[in-house]
């Protein structure tokens, strides 16, 4: 038997093992699970799709991406929670992607001399075309009062700029609010840890967390939907 018959009889005996093992663990899943409770599969299939939806919700975070190129827009619109989401707003609005930009969900105590400072922005900028919205305090809360912004002033179309993890649950809500308006996210990444696995930690908490809230939020949607 030359080398070429050699492989060819090593390929063909690895494929009787591998289809073996696999007949094997198709016949012990089987039977694994006709005895289970109704219960326990319910459970088990909720387990697979939660874990499944996980992955894909990381995957579309992952994904999200600004406009490429950059579109003009009317308004620019900030959901506070960081600075990074403050600097890629103004920034946006410095170089005229937006003609006004909105913060929303700015804490009460806060005002404009102290965004200005913490900004470093120019206070022209700011007198001008920013507007600071003190009332939400939630993403709901953001999308009401973007809504009431936009409408104030005709605006047709908006930036979104907030946390790539916080920016699909965000849309669901604007949306609901604003059905009619062209939104473009524009996601940011406060993540600030320097060690890569404590930032790896970090981005899976703040994950988790949100993937959680955009299931709530999603059901809640469906269930308006449906009911009478």
């Amino acid at each position: 038997m030359d080398d070429k018959d050699k492989t060819a009889q090593s390929l063909h005996n690895h494929g009787v093992r591998f289809a073996k093992t696999r007949k094997k663990i198709c016949h012990w899943l089987k039977r694994f699970f006709k005895h289970l409770p109704p219960i326990y599969l319910f459970l088990i299939f909720c387990i697979v799709m939660f874990i499944g939806g996980f992955l894909y919700f990381s995957e579309k975070i992952s994904a999200l991406q600004a406009p490429d190129p950059l579109v003009v827009a009317d308004s620019i619109i900030v959901l506070t929670g960081g600075e990074k989401r403050l600097d890629a707003g103004l920034n946006l609005l410095a170089e005229g992607f937006g003609k006004r930009l909105l913060i929303s969900g700015v804490n009460p105590a806060t005002n404009r001399p102290t965004l200005i400072r913490v900004t470093h922005a120019d206070p022209k900028l700011f007198e001008c075309c920013v507007d600071l919205g003190h009332e939400a305090l939630d993403t709901i809360g953001n999308a009401q009062e973007s809504a009431k912004w936009l409408k104030r002033y005709h605006y047709k179309s908006a930036y979104i700029v907030t946390n790539d993890y916080h920016m699909p649950r965000a849309l669901v809500e604007l949306k609901r609010f604003t059905p009619d308006i062209a939104l473009f996210p524009f996601p940011v990444n406060d993540v600030q840890e320097q060690d890569s696995i404590i930032r790896q930690f970090t981005q899976l908490r703040l994950t988790s967390s949100e993937y959680i809230k955009y299931i709530r939020v999603t059901l809640r949607h469906f269930l308006t939907m449906f009911s009478f």
